[in-house]
This record gives C-alpha cells, structure tokens and sequence, in this order.
C-alpha cells in the first residue's frame, strides 16, 4: 500500500505542484505540496477505478481544498481588524481622490493623504485582497465540472443522476467537447485538434456549455 501510494504521488506531483503554485506569494511551495499531498491521498482512497473519470481530474478538488482549507486555518494569514480598517479607508480614499484628481492615483498619494507608510498600506493592501478574495482564487482557466455544478465528496446521488442528465441534453459536439476536457483529462488544445477548433474557441464553448449546465442545475 505504501509503495503504491508513493507512485500515485510520483505520478501526479506535477499537478500538486502547479496548483500550489497558484498560492505562493505567501507561502512556501513545498509547505503547499505536502498539504496538497494530503488532498491527493483523500483523493486516491475515495477514487472508483471504474470511474470513467482520471484520478487526476478527480483529485484536482481534493489538492484545492485541502490547500484552501490549510490557508484559511492558518493563524498567521488572519487579518486583523485594523488591517481590514485600513484597506477599507484605502478603497475609500482611492474612489474619493479618483473623483478629485479625475485620474485614479498613486499608491503614493494615498499613503501620504492617510499618513500611512507607503510600504506598510502596500503590505496591508496585498494581505487583505489575498485573503479576502480567497474563495475566488480559482481562475476561469481552471474551470472544472464538480466547480461549476457545485459538487464535492459529499455528493449525493441524485445530484450525479441530475449533472447526468444535463450531459444527456448536450448536442453531440458539445457532448464529446466535455468528454474530451473532463473524463478523457485532455487540454484545451488537444481537444480543438480532435474537433477540428482551436484553443481559444474550445475556451469558449466549454464556459458556454458549464454556464448553461450550471443554469439548469439550480434552477
């Protein structure tokens, strides 16, 4: 069991690794990986190998959310009142001088109107944005199905029959577009060679195709 589980790791650091990235103003990388090493391991003993999707595509929720979970417990990324006070005061200040000057100003001439250090508002303006726009941290380049239909481990099975069914609904290009992005773990650029598009169309489609799924699942 252990030396499967070091392939599995073997396998798919590349991945662990390039989420982490996403995450390293703050922290270092491979404080990030063995965290996301974690997320892979929940990953691998909840995954059905006839499943008919990756690992890889299924653990990609697992790495996140262990990373986003270890990011937001951590006592040291907490932001103080104050600290949320002054980012406050600072968009503040920015819309009430971009108003004035008819220019949106400097970080300059904000910290000098609020007799606030430059470095110190710089600092403090970068820890709150990270934090505070953490549950947005994931990019529409990392758009995956279980992010748009909302699901997780703790799917039930009815959700699964619905997003099924969404599928079911799908036109055959857009069906196999889907097939190819998320069950077959294929790049944006891969599939458009199989579909005869390219990159920026399969881009555009696929958010097409996840927004309208996405409609009818809440709806």
């Amino acid at each position: 069991m252990k030396e499967e589980l070091e392939e599995v790791i073997e396998t798919h650091k590349n991945l662990i690794y390039k989420i982490a990235s996403k995450f390293t103003r703050f922290y270092n990388v491979e404080d990030l990986f063995q965290v996301g090493v974690i997320g892979l391991i929940k990953a691998y003993r909840n995954y059905k190998k006839d499943s008919n999707a990756k690992l890889s595509t299924y653990s990609i929720k697992y790495i996140y959310g262990e990373i986003l979970e270890y990011i937001r417990c951590d006592r040291t990324m907490k932001v103080s009142t104050d600290a949320l006070k002054i980012y406050k005061l600072y968009t503040c200040t920015k819309e009430k001088l971009t108003c004035e000057y008819g220019k949106v100003p400097s970080l300059k001439e904000i910290s000098s109107y609020l007799n606030i250090d430059e470095q110190t508002l710089s600092e403090t303006i970068e820890r709150c944005q990270f934090v505070v726009s953490l549950d947005g941290i994931i990019t529409e380049d990392d758009f995956t199905l279980e992010k748009v239909t909302g699901t997780d481990e703790r799917t039930k099975i009815d959700t699964l029959i619905d997003i099924r069914n969404e599928l079911e609904k799908l036109s055959e290009t857009d069906k196999k577009l889907i097939d190819l992005r998320y069950f077959q773990d294929l790049s944006q650029k891969e599939t458009g060679e199989l579909l005869g598009m390219n990159q920026v169309q399969v881009s555009r489609y696929e958010k097409l195709i996840l927004k309208k799924m996405h409609q009818n699942l809440v709806a």
